[in-house]
């Protein structure tokens, strides 16, 4: 199982057997809309009151009064990398890659001159430099270990991931007030990876969304999904399903757990080839295989 372990450079996905049962419930003729007649936009307005509510004990989203049905993260990222050629950053290495494998690639904040590897922390040994010039990109919890953190104070305008929210404990996060976007997806904490389910807030129209949300565009099974999902569940009870088991592997593997319970970090030379950071010795390790299925 350590090879599994070690060979696997992907985050796959928990599924789980209750929501197995509510999607059965749901049928695609449910959203068998004339478009036009108001009724998507009814349940998409509804969504999104709920989704605020869902999420309000994490994040804020009182200054984004815009929200948009997304075909996932990857579909978010589409549409801002579609509109906006400014020069962006990341924030370290070990970001979700998208936005680098369909487009220009990002600066990362922590190669600054001088850069090294602090052999006492395992980390960079210099603070990174964040460009108030350039976009930057985060995600929260990160791609990179699957940990919440504190983000940082910055005058940059930020575009904000939030993919793995639903996959993690009730922990406050305060955006930069410079954000313009943020995303979410159903696809981690759920296993709904095939569903692309996700939504965009924006503090602004959006350049391209907002013209397919006045033509009723989107999804309208997918915003069902969503209905569903936010009325049966909170958005921390996977995280508190699991926790229990992911504490359990991780003290057995000599892992660290992260935030989102399917996700733990070692920096055991062992796993080496799972560090997805330049200047950081901690693997990313992803724990599913481990989960018994459908539980």
């Amino acid at each position: 199982m350590e090879k599994e372990l070690r060979n696997n450079p992907w985050v796959d996905v928990p599924c789980h057997i209750d929501v197995w049962h509510l999607l059965k419930e749901q049928r695609i003729s449910d959203t068998y809309y004339r478009r036009g007649d108001g009724q998507a936009t009814q349940d998409l307005d509804w969504v999104e009151a709920l989704h605020r509510s869902w999420v309000h004990e994490i994040t804020d989203l009182s200054e984004f009064q815009h929200c948009y049905f997304v075909n996932g993260t990857t579909d978010a990222i589409h549409h801002w990398k579609l509109t906006d050629k400014r020069p962006w950053q990341k924030l370290c290495y070990g970001e979700y890659e998208y936005p680098d494998m369909i487009g220009d690639w990002g600066d990362v904040t922590c190669d600054v001159p001088g850069q090294y590897m602090d052999e006492e922390t395992h980390r960079a040994a210099k603070p990174g430099v964040i460009d108030p010039n350039k976009v930057l990109y985060m995600s929260i919890p990160s791609a990179e270990d699957g940990n919440f953190f504190d983000l940082p104070d910055t005058q940059a305008p930020v575009i904000l991931d939030c993919t793995y929210i639903s996959s993690t404990n009730i922990h406050k996060i305060n955006i930069p007030p410079n954000t313009e976007q943020i995303f979410f997806s159903f696809s981690k904490g759920f296993g709904l990876i095939g569903q692309r389910l996700g939504l965009v807030y924006t503090k602004e129209p959006h350049p391209t969304l907002q013209t397919l949300k006045e033509f009723e565009n989107w999804n309208y099974g997918g915003v069902k999904t969503m209905d569903y999902i936010m009325s049966n569940f909170t958005v921390d009870e996977m995280w508190k399903r699991h926790r229990e088991e992911q504490i359990w592997i991780c003290e057995n593997y000599e892992f660290k757990p992260s935030s989102c319970f399917f996700l733990a970090t070692t920096r055991d030379n062992y796993y080496r080839r799972r560090r997805r950071m330049k200047w950081n010795d901690n693997a990313r390790i992803c724990l599913t295989s481990l989960f018994d299925d459908y539980k």
